[in-house]
């Protein structure tokens, strides 16, 4: 759980706990190839949590995309375990609830967002695979 080794001095080191995070084993031809439940909507601290603790058996997480109306402010690099990251903004037109992860070796992932406090009802009508936390 979580880095203990703060290379960069903005990164946030308190634990967030396990990384909320399902991953298709291989890619495939669906809405999204996994799911993931932030801790809050802050990106510096979420997106840099994500990065850290990514299954390893999957990849390493070299650049990140999101929906800038899903949190709460606009952020353009992630100071990770593993050095900077470069991150950009999904065009409003892709809609909210998705980030995308470009691993080493430049495949990319669509991970579904889903928070903790959204309605049952309201994650049943987002497009993606379900989750059970």
């Amino acid at each position: 759980m979580g880095a203990r080794d703060f290379t960069y001095p903005h990164r946030h080191p308190d634990a967030l706990g396990h990384l909320r995070l399902q991953v298709a084993d291989a890619p495939r031809f669906a809405l999204a190839d996994g799911i993931w439940l932030p801790y809050g909507r802050d990106l510096v601290r979420e997106g840099a949590h994500l990065v850290d603790e990514f299954p390893a058996e999957r990849g390493r997480v070299d650049r990140l995309a999101y929906a800038p109306d899903d949190w709460d402010e606009v952020v353009t690099e992630l100071f990770t375990r593993h050095g900077r990251i470069k991150v950009g903004l999904l065009p409003r037109v892709r809609g909210r609830g998705l980030v995308l992860v470009r691993l080493l070796g430049s495949e990319v992932l669509w991970i579904r967002t889903s928070w903790p406090e959204q309605a049952p009802t309201d994650a049943a009508t987002r497009p993606g695979p379900p989750g059970r936390w």
